[in-house]
């Protein structure tokens, strides 16, 4: 008879990460099905040790017994324990060089990698993910630095009366905020050359979700991108209120021979295409950014397309808030993460170059790539509640070879990325990035 796994709770990496994978309340309920859990000590956790200890967990400062390791964040390298399971967000898939080493280290380590990114149903459709939240706080801090941004500009704004979000400290905080800015907005509007004041959104995922959640408190009134050129020409009396646009694909990118946009042709030749985000640049206030995007895709934001648009007039965009936050990727602009410490740098596309902070001429840039970390306790709860069971038949029944065991559920047997140190079939394609990453560094003179 096989024997319960020992589930760990790893301590994250990163200093900045509060969130936890599962909470206390939900380790008790392993607990209770005679699930073990050990708890890496944690400081910087929301849930403090104290907490797990009173759920029946042992607070450890290594662990002893786990072998199903969970956490958020992918580990260092260096501690990586050999011939465990991880459930985490690997941030290995698109194949990238600075991923291949963290690749290397779990398959000569004989792990067994299931990656929250693939967990998904029947449609593709991911069911495991902070993404709400990432659109939570992005949707927050968006605004909040927009307002800094137009004050500098020296336009009074309703923006002002907004905070980062993790300053708040909890959801319920922000909704009242949020539902206090609408009363701002509606009372004293914005300044004329604000308006009308229009926010533009990519993406339909549970991040874009999670920043029209959000919007959605401030009453926006929603106009189609194809209406958009008449509607900033006759509704520039109209300063009360917010606008947005919420871009579908056969919006954001266009044939390059001119053939009209058709997404079967998208997904086999993206080469064939090129963005269209030219066409409404020009006449947003911000672009709050969620699209997927990865190098085979064509770029949404360039910077060769700002330059041009920039030297003409109208040319309104002062923010982007790029929630994807793909370093170089679909918005050129995002040459860097930021941070909460600097969360803000801007481009200048007159004199091309970046600068840190708002306080500067040209787009101004919200980067931030640990969002959900903002409001640790709400975005933990949901997430632990959207993990929990599968922490649980992982555990009860025992194993590692988890592809092997058709009582498992399906989604989490084709969330197995690497298994017992071994590439699985779905995620073979990342052998070409192992291979082509190790030639280029041995290339490299020392």
């Amino acid at each position: 008879m096989r024997k319960n796994l020992c589930v760990g709770i790893l301590r994250e990496a990163r200093e900045d990460e509060r969130r936890a994978p599962l909470t206390p309340s939900d380790v008790k309920w392993l607990i209770d099905k005679d699930i073990s859990v050990e708890v890496e000590s944690n400081r910087a956790r929301i849930f403090k040790d104290a907490e797990y200890k009173k759920s029946g967990a042992k607070p450890v400062d290594r662990f002893r017994n786990a072998s199903l390791l969970v956490g958020i964040k992918a580990p260092r390298g260096e501690d990586i324990c050999a011939n465990a399971v991880y459930m985490t967000f690997s941030h290995t898939l698109k194949g990238q060089r600075r991923s291949t080493g963290l690749l290397n280290t779990f398959l000569e380590k004989g792990v067994t990698l299931v990656d929250y990114e693939k967990i998904t149903d029947l449609y593709g459709k991911r069911i495991v993910y902070f993404g709400r939240f990432a659109g939570i706080c992005g949707a927050v801090d968006s605004l909040h630095y927009l307002g800094k941004k137009l004050e500098w500009q020296g336009f009074k704004n309703p923006f002002l009366s907004i905070k980062p979000a993790y300053e708040y400290g909890s959801l319920k905080a922000v909704k009242q905020a949020m539902g206090e800015l609408y009363e701002s907005i509606n009372k004293e509007g914005f300044e004329k050359k604000l308006s009308p004041f229009v926010i533009g959104i990519t993406g339909h995922g549970n991040v874009s979700r999670g920043v029209q959640e959000t919007l959605a408190l401030l009453n926006p009134v929603e106009i189609h991108p194809k209406d958009m050129l008449s509607f900033i020409r006759h509704q520039k009396r109209y300063s009360n209120k917010i606008y947005k646009i919420v871009f579908l694909r056969e919006e954001k990118f266009r044939s390059k021979n001119g053939k009209g946009f058709y997404f079967e042709k998208y997904l086999e030749h993206p080469e064939w295409f090129e963005s269209n985000m030219d066409m409404y640049l020009p006449y947003l206030n911000m672009l709050i950014h969620t699209s997927y995007w990865d190098k085979r895709y064509p770029k949404m934001v360039t910077k060769k397309m700002i330059h041009r648009l920039a030297a003409k007039r109208p040319f309104r965009l002062d923010f982007i808030g790029d929630i994807s936050c793909d370093i170089n990727g679909s918005v050129e602009l995002t040459y860097k993460p930021a941070t909460l410490e600097n969360p803000i740098f801007t481009y200048n596309p007159a004199k091309k170059v970046f600068v840190d902070g708002y306080k500067a001429p040209g787009i101004s840039i919200m980067a931030i790539d640990n969002l959900p970390s903002e409001l640790p306790k709400d975005s933990s709860v949901e997430f632990s509640s959207l993990i929990r069971d599968y922490v649980y038949q992982i555990a009860v029944h025992g194993i590692k070879d988890i592809t092997r065991h058709a009582a498992l559920p399906a989604e989490i047997r084709k969330a197995i990325v690497i298994e017992e140190g071994k590439l699985t079939k779905g995620f073979g394609y990342l052998r070409d990035s192992l291979t082509r990453y190790a030639a280029v560094e041995e290339e490299i003179p020392v």
